[in-house]
């Protein structure tokens, strides 16, 4: 399991919905208001190759305006097994 520190951005009309969904998903073991509105942090735990994939379910979320990684920690796996398992390597495609 991998354990992430997150910035949840969101525009002010939907701040407390937001902040209601995060306290709520089975996904997120804490989520704490910050002191400029409309931000929140929040701890996130998935399986290490699932990650990607939770970071990009979140930045889904209506009036969630960007989700950004404060720390990251694969610990329990590396102890556990000594090799953290990833996602297989996807080039991105960026336009000019």
């Amino acid at each position: 399991m991998a354990i992430a520190g997150i910035l949840v951005q969101t525009d002010a009309e939907t701040a407390e919905a937001v902040w209601t969904r995060l306290s709520v998903d089975p996904r997120i073991a804490e989520v704490h208001r910050a002191e400029v509105p409309g931000r929140m942090v929040a701890v996130l735990e998935a399986a290490s190759d699932r990650m990607e994939q939770e970071f990009k379910r979140l930045a889904a979320w209506d009036g969630v305006l960007s989700v950004d990684l404060a720390y990251l920690t694969y610990e329990d796996e590396l102890a556990d097994g000594g090799a953290i398992k990833c996602p297989p390597w996807e080039p991105r495609h960026r336009s000019a």
